[in-house]
């Protein structure tokens, strides 16, 4: 039998204190919203850009589990273009 591991997992607070105070990079904070991303995705059985897709501005988007789900695609969204600036990948554009 196989152990599950722990995972504390810490409040919007408690990661926003962190983020704000310069004590998660952006890797980290990356690597965190994925993993929240996945979780939404193994529960729904959908990608996080098709939900995303077909959620925003619908009555479902109300439900507490989706607007979080929207929240967190939001917040990695933003995060990933402010680390890789459109200017920068504009170089690799084909």
């Amino acid at each position: 039998m196989a152990a599950r591991k722990i995972v504390k997992r810490m409040t919007k607070k408690e990661f926003l204190k962190k983020v704000t105070h310069g004590a998660l990079s952006a890797d980290r904070v990356l690597a965190k919203l994925v993993e929240e991303l996945q979780r939404y995705e193994q529960k729904y059985g959908m990608r996080s850009e098709i939900f995303y897709a077909l959620i925003v501005g619908t009555p479902a988007e109300d439900h507490p589990d989706f607007l979080q789900w929207a929240i967190c695609y939001r917040s990695y969204f933003r995060t990933v273009q402010a680390k890789f600036p459109v200017k920068e990948l504009a170089a690799y554009a084909v």
